[in-house]
């Protein structure tokens, strides 16, 4: 998927700012403000495709616990669904229900002959970006410029212009979202039909 750097970022924002240059603590005003509207635009959406992942293999623990931190795998954000066996090939797969706490999953109706592992599609922890950092989500850059931009407006005082460039953010960043409905309502990763089979432990 496309990236862009944070440098190409910060000089957007430079460049909408129309200053030939920035203080230290405007610089590190405009990092805190990335990562803040970055996490703004990933919580709008569970489906970002960036972040999705779709039937991952995940050791089980014995009190049918599936941590959020798993050694060599991704940090998990959130859990969305949880399979007896890897989903969306040729068969169905059984789907439990589960609960979240502070220490993951808590996989329900879970019966001794289940495998110790279980399939989950869940969503990446996003990154902290960092002025080095060259891994900018595409689909996030102009909302986080223009959004970053109105901050910094609105930390001047200029309420007016920051309310205008707000407004601009908001249109990127629903443009991105309606690509995210249009995919979602042709697909059925994110959708769950509850029936009594698939409530069953088998």
């Amino acid at each position: 998927m496309q990236t862009k750097t944070y440098s190409d970022l910060y000089n957007l924002v430079q460049a909408l700012s129309g200053v030939g240059s920035f203080t230290a603590e405007e610089k590190l005003n405009i990092l805190q403000f990335v990562n803040r509207r970055a996490f703004e635009a990933y919580r709008t959406s569970s489906s970002w495709p960036r972040y999705a992942v779709i039937g991952e293999e995940r050791t089980l623990g014995t009190d049918g616990l599936v941590p959020y931190v798993q050694a060599g795998l991704d940090n998990i954000s959130d859990f969305q669904r949880i399979y007896r066996s890897q989903p969306f090939l040729r068969n169905s797969a059984l789907e439990y229900e589960f609960y979240v706490d502070s220490n993951g999953a808590h996989v329900i109706n879970i019966v001794t002959n289940d495998s110790t592992s279980v399939f989950v599609n869940y969503q990446k922890e996003l990154p902290t970006f960092t002025e080095e950092s060259t891994n900018i989500p595409y689909e996030f850059f102009f909302y986080l410029a223009h959004s970053v931009y109105a901050d910094f407006l609105r930390m001047d005082g200029q309420t007016d212009k920051a309310m205008t460039e707000e407004q601009v953010a908001g249109t990127y960043l629903a443009l991105e979202l309606e690509k995210i409905d249009l995919r979602s309502n042709n697909n059925t990763i994110n959708k769950k039909f509850s029936t009594y089979v698939n409530r069953q432990a088998r």
